[in-house]
């Protein structure tokens, strides 16, 4: 795999990149900046690992590029739990006005990472360090506060009226 190749994957993963970074640190120029951060950080720690890419065969490549997928988000998670330490005060709005961005830092990077990325709960204890007992914590933890910022007479309006019979 060429350096060129190594670059339009990252490139393709910057949406998905973005988007999760955004989640830990609700700023456009914070979430953009971590993941320049990130990617910079990926390249100084995995040279092993980019350098394996180069020799290997198209099969194997594939598997590479997921682990590279894996390290690059495990970093924008531990990064981005720095910065969100640096940042509490001024990210206070965004939490403070419910939903999804008033969950605990764990809860919206467990519960993006499952539910948005779709990625095994194997993967995320690997991106957050945590055990299989922590991530379903923090995960059904997120769930419960998701399901109960819903109206508890939402179908109650509904069936009142008249638009379920």
């Amino acid at each position: 795999m060429k350096t060129e190749e190594l670059q339009k994957y990252i490139q393709n993963l910057s949406p998905e990149l973005y988007s999760f970074a955004y989640v830990l640190v609700p700023d456009d120029l914070q979430a953009s900046q971590l993941m320049i951060d990130c990617v910079q950080s990926f390249l100084i720690q995995k040279k092993v690992l980019i350098e394996k890419m180069g020799l290997t065969k198209n099969r194997i490549l594939k598997n590479l590029l997921d682990e590279t997928k894996i390290n690059i988000v495990k970093i924008i998670y531990e990064l981005s739990r720095k910065r969100y330490q640096q940042l509490k005060i001024s990210l206070a709005e965004v939490e403070g006005n419910g939903g999804f961005f008033s969950l605990d830092f764990d809860e919206k990077a467990i519960l993006f990472l499952k539910e948005k990325t779709q990625f095994e709960i194997e993967q995320i204890e690997f991106i957050t360090s945590m055990s299989k007992t922590e991530v379903l914590a923090y995960l059904y933890s997120a769930r419960i506060k998701m399901t109960s910022l819903m109206p508890n007479n939402l179908f109650q309006n509904e069936i009142e009226s008249g638009g379920i019979a």
